[in-house]
């Protein structure tokens, strides 16, 4: 560990880290850094400005900076509160507290919300596929509540599996408000933010309100420059918290010292979530952890809205954490966290020979495992591309001179060796396999990890030939779910799809009957036939919305 009071270390450690930030100067927007070591803030600074119509620079003791998703854990120690206050039960089935919400026939806990383990659709992202709404834009509760209180069915059964879900959180607040009968602002700053000294933090519930010292929020343009780009949404639970560096330390130091809820509230929000077929889970309550930062374990949730970006890492064996929290897009502040880190825990990693970089790349090549279990024809049988459809991945499996290779989304190939009957494995990472099933028809790849969820392929038709009759698609579809039309076009060979307040987009083939929406969207489209094989609708999954239903109400449109 950095000696952070030796003078020259110290000189020398303050140059490093200025330059991991050296791209926010006075003239554009930046971050706020403060690193905590042993309890003490021993680290921060301000980089680029709070506003840069008026020229107002970053201070780490007092600029407000939007969190975005790292809220949540504020809205897990809330919950939680409740819970020890004997108000409500981790157990409790939502409708409970929430009876407007639509019987899906199972009950959804509490705890299940706290780890994205419900199978609720995220409002976020159905607000922007029902009307395109974005985080500029204004929205209401009342907004959220609408799509909320439409849909008809889950991701999946309760749970079964993790899904991160906006909605998961925002309905969390509503549970704190009406079991204690408080505005969820004045709860957070009765039981948390004033408790902990937390004075300039805050909950931002009206899109209208002036809040002193908050940071604007920008975006790059394109030739130099920056355009604002603020939050205009009024949820909170899942959003909302306004703070400071020097207050989220305040916070951290909670974890160690259990001022607020004591060390009961502490453990439970850093236990890891188990599904309901025993598989261990990354996220907690309100919080991630895993050992994401070089094996170590690592305590931490980003957060992301219009403009802002947060991160709080926190390292527990070292008693390290430190806070990035930038006001403009373009930022990867997780990546800068952990390079903050490792300037910082230099001699921890030389002594610990944690793994040497961070950094996402792509795998090497790795050469051929050899001989295998199974004949040429056997392998053969498991080759294909397969979908994941709770990430819209594709992932190909492919056959050459014998060996059997894996390709994941945007990777290199890596060869594999086969450990058992139809099971796999990678060369130097044993505990990565790759089970081969049948269930009915379907062909299964099950890949599970050392850490995180297990994940199930479908292996799908490839398209069987280049051209595709574009006119089978097009028309006007609509969903009640969030009541809106798409209609898919076609011009100059390609489809497109047009929803209101949106751009049109274009679409790309992926597979049989089944098309992914290009520029920014996540979305795949996989169209439905009766049985005499006429388009019937589509059905929209999304990493945070599955099984979207949008039956065909007009056929035939044509861009002119």
């Amino acid at each position: 560990m950095a000696d952070v009071n030796n003078t020259l270390q110290k000189a020398e450690l303050a140059r490093r880290v200025d330059a991991l930030f050296s791209a926010y100067a006075a003239d554009s927007p930046g971050c706020a850094l403060g690193v905590i070591l042993n309890g003490e803030l021993v680290y921060k600074k301000g980089y680029g400005n709070a506003s840069l119509e008026f020229g107002v620079p970053i201070d780490p003791e007092k600029t407000l900076f939007a969190i975005g998703s790292t809220s949540k854990q504020f809205t897990a120690a809330a919950i939680l509160l409740l819970v020890q206050d004997g108000k409500i039960s981790l157990n409790d089935d939502i409708r409970k507290h929430l009876p407007e919400m639509h019987n899906y026939g199972t009950a959804i806990s509490v705890d299940q919300m706290l780890s994205h383990t419900s199978g609720l659709r995220d409002y976020t992202v159905l607000m922007t596929m029902g009307n395109g709404v974005r985080e500029v834009d204004y929205s209401s509760d009342a907004d959220a509540m609408a799509v909320i209180l439409r849909q008809r069915s889950l991701n999946f059964a309760p749970g079964s599996h993790y899904m991160y879900s906006n909605t998961n959180y925002f309905l969390l607040a509503k549970i704190v408000e009406r079991v204690s009968h408080r505005n969820f602002g004045k709860f957070l700053q009765d039981r948390i933010f004033q408790p902990l000294g937390m004075h300039h933090t805050r909950l931002r519930d009206k899109y209208d309100v002036v809040v002193a010292q908050r940071a604007m929020g920008y975006a790059p343009v394109g030739g130099g420059g920056f355009s604002m780009k603020d939050v205009n949404w009024e949820q909170v639970g899942n959003t909302g918290v306004l703070t400071t560096v020097s207050d989220l330390t305040k916070w951290d130091q909670n974890f160690y010292e259990s001022r607020v809820g004591g060390e009961w509230l502490v453990k439970q929000m850093q236990e890891n979530a188990v599904r309901s077929d025993g598989v261990a889970l990354s996220y907690a309550r309100g919080l991630i952890v895993d050992g994401a930062y070089r094996g170590m374990r690592s305590v931490h949730h980003a957060g992301d809205t219009a403009g802002f970006h947060a991160q709080l890492l926190r390292l527990p064996d070292e008693r390290f954490s430190a806070m990035v929290l930038c006001n403009v897009d373009g930022v990867d502040q997780t990546l800068l966290s952990f390079k903050v880190a490792d300037l910082f825990l230099a001699e921890e990693i030389k002594k610990r020979g944690a793994t040497a970089s961070n950094q996402t790349a792509k795998d090497a090549v790795i050469a051929p495992a050899g001989k295998t279990m199974s004949s040429e024809s056997q392998l053969a049988s498991y080759t294909g591309v397969y979908l994941d459809r709770y990430a819209q991945s594709l992932h190909t499996i492919e056959l050459k001179a014998g060996q059997l290779w894996y390709i994941a989304p945007q990777r290199e190939r890596v060869a594999l060796e086969q450990s058992g009957e139809q099971r796999f494995r990678l060369p130097r990472k044993t505990e990565n396999t790759f089970q081969f099933s049948k269930q009915d028809k379907r062909q299964l790849l099950n890949i599970v990890y050392r850490s995180g969820e297990p994940v199930e392929l479908d292996r799908v038709r490839p398209i069987q030939t280049d051209y595709i009759h574009l006119e089978d698609y097009t028309g006007t579809y609509f969903s009640p779910e969030i009541n809106v039309h798409w209609t898919i076009v076609a011009k100059d060979g390609k489809l497109f799809k047009q929803v209101q307040r949106e751009a049109t987009k274009p679409m790309n083939p992926v597979f049989e009957d089944a098309f992914t929406v290009t520029v920014d969207d996540q979305d795949l489209l996989r169209f439905t036939r009766d049985s005499r094989q006429r388009i019937t609708g589509f059905i929209v999954d999304n990493p945070r919305v599955l099984n979207v239903v949008f039956s065909r109400e007009r056929s035939g449109v044509q861009i002119d």
